[in-house]
């Protein structure tokens, strides 16, 4: 059965052609924003393990801001054809950068899921002080 290995969140991610995942700027946990509302430009990660017969994983990520409605990515992930199993698993990566609409301050959180695999991960959006400094 697949299972999520891991998940996280960035200003941009992305997987080449040769299945390399290229992520940056991940680990924050709080974004200030000069204005809402606004929109974040962001990015998502996740490797998925399927173990060796499966053909593909549903992976889903949804959104949930502190007020408003959510929003929610769904793809079908599938091993490339020339996957090399190791330990009877294929690990397939999964990477989206997107604008995400930013109404609200508070908790803005996100979960990961493939079947009932789940992770989750939140930051917070902050409105800048004229005189402050952004963390994004």
């Amino acid at each position: 059965m697949a299972r999520l290995q891991y998940f996280l969140l960035a200003e941009y991610a992305r997987v080449d052609a040769g299945g390399l995942l290229t992520v940056v700027g991940a680990g924050f946990d709080r974004i200030a924003v000069d204005a809402l509302p606004g929109q974040l430009r962001l990015g998502c990660a996740a490797r998925v393990l399927l173990e060796e017969d499966e053909q593909e994983a549903q992976l889903s990520v949804a959104v949930r801001p502190p007020q408003g409605v959510g929003l929610s990515i769904e793809s079908t992930l599938r091993p490339p054809s020339d996957a090399k199993p190791h330990e009877g698993m294929v690990g397939v990566l999964f990477a989206a950068t997107f604008g995400m609409p930013v109404v609200a301050e508070g908790l803005y959180t996100f979960e990961a899921a493939v079947g009932e695999d789940r992770q989750q991960l939140s930051f917070t959006v902050e409105r800048q002080s004229a005189t402050g400094q952004a963390d994004a």
